[in-house]
């Protein structure tokens, strides 16, 4: 078993023989013994103040994901791609032809929208075409999925298209990917609320139990 470390008592005795000096000096020149207090002070200040550094542990955290918060929901996106809409598949997926030439098959992040063989999934990709087809348009990486497509935030201009498509009643918000992503949460209830596209059906089929009930 490991001896536990045995208190220096020599290291005390020498750092309470210093203190003693340090207020005799103290009281002999100014009347008053203050330097515990002083001491004391200084490190609660550092400690307190170090929240409020640029360079805290923390605020750095809190920096970052502040930043992926932005680039999802769309506070002033740095786009990681642009091109042009060249083909709409369905209501959460486009193809994007760069300007070098390359295509990219994006799939809209944090919704999904109904299948084609489901009621309103055909004016799904209508809607979506109507926005998007043949326009330039910008897109914020979130990550690639399991079938090699780029999932990210599509933008028109300064429109969050994957917000509109949901405001729309022509997407749910795909929660058990996107947990975090109020802005579709509230897009989603206020076209329920309007009964809005999709959700002028008595009782909407997620896309997600749909595919289930086809396997």
């Amino acid at each position: 078993m490991p001896r536990k470390p045995r208190l220096n008592r020599k290291g005390l005795a020498t750092l309470a023989v210093v203190a003693l000096l340090i207020s005799a000096f103290q009281y002999a020149t100014t009347g008053t013994v203050s330097w515990p207090g002083a001491l004391l002070s200084s490190v609660t200040d550092r400690v307190t103040q170090y929240p409020q550094r640029d360079d805290a542990g923390w605020r750095k955290a809190a920096d970052k994901i502040e930043e992926l918060g932005a680039a999802r929901e769309g506070a002033a996106p740095r786009f990681d791609l642009r091109g042009r809409v060249v083909r709409v598949a369905d209501g959460d997926t486009v193809s994007v032809l760069d300007a070098r030439g390359e295509q990219h098959k994006i799939r809209l992040f944090g919704i999904d929208s109904p299948e084609r063989d489901q009621p309103h999934g055909t004016r799904a990709g209508r809607e979506l075409a109507a926005l998007v087809e043949d326009k330039q348009v910008g897109v914020v990486v979130v990550e690639k999925d399991d079938y090699g497509r780029t999932v990210g935030t599509l933008y028109l201009g300064d429109t969050n298209i994957n917000a509109a498509q949901v405001e729309a009643g022509n997407a749910w918000w795909y929660r058990y990917h996107a947990p975090h992503e109020r802005h579709l949460e509230a897009a989603e209830e206020r076209a329920r609320a309007g009964r809005r596209g999709l959700w002028q059906e008595e009782r909407p089929v997620p896309p997600w139990d749909w595919r289930r009930g086809r396997r």
